[in-house]
Parts: structure tokens; sequence; C-alpha cells
């Protein structure tokens, strides 16, 4: 029965916890894309990525260490927004509108 009690009240936290989760992981998710595009992005654009370098080189130790991320954070978020500015663009120049 214990066991049995569990399993339900386990169950029971699952479904009032799930739309949280769901909602973070989706938030969290998309973060992590645009860092990973930013992080693409500036990786391949050697100036660019010497410059953060070494702009993250001249700050204090913490922001040093956290500041790359950031940045290739902020930048992919730029580049997204720019990608679906794009696509908006095109998409009424073709005439479909969504």
């Amino acid at each position: 029965e214990k066991r049995n009690a569990l399993a339900k009240a386990t169950g029971k936290a699952l479904l009032v916890i799930a739309p949280w989760l769901m909602k973070s992981l989706s938030v969290i998710g998309t973060l992590a894309m645009f860092l990973v595009g930013g992080g693409i992005v500036v990786h391949g654009i050697a100036p660019l990525h010497h410059a953060i370098e070494h702009f993250a080189e001249a700050q204090a130790s913490v922001i040093a260490a956290i500041l790359p991320t950031l940045l290739n954070l902020v930048l992919g978020f730029i580049i997204g927004l720019i990608v679906v500015a794009v696509v908006k663009v095109v998409e009424k120049m073709r005439g479909h509108s969504h």
C-alpha cells in the first residue's frame, strides 16, 4: 500500500509540475540554440572571435569567464532576429502570409 500511495503521489506531482517543466525546457532550449548558433558564427569569423577573446581578457576574472558565452548568446539572438525578419520579408514578397 505504501508503494502504491507513493506511486500515486509521484504521479500527481508530475502532473502538476509537467506544464512548468515543459515551458522551462522550451525557454532553456531556445536560449541554448541561440548560444550554439552565436558560437558557430563567432568561431567562423576569426576577427570577431579574437576581438571577443581580447575584450573578455581585459575584464575582471569572473566577467572574463562568462563574457564570451554571453556575447555568443547575444550575437545568436541578433542573428536569429535577422533571419526571422528576412524570412518574413520573403514570405510577404512571395504572397505567403501566416
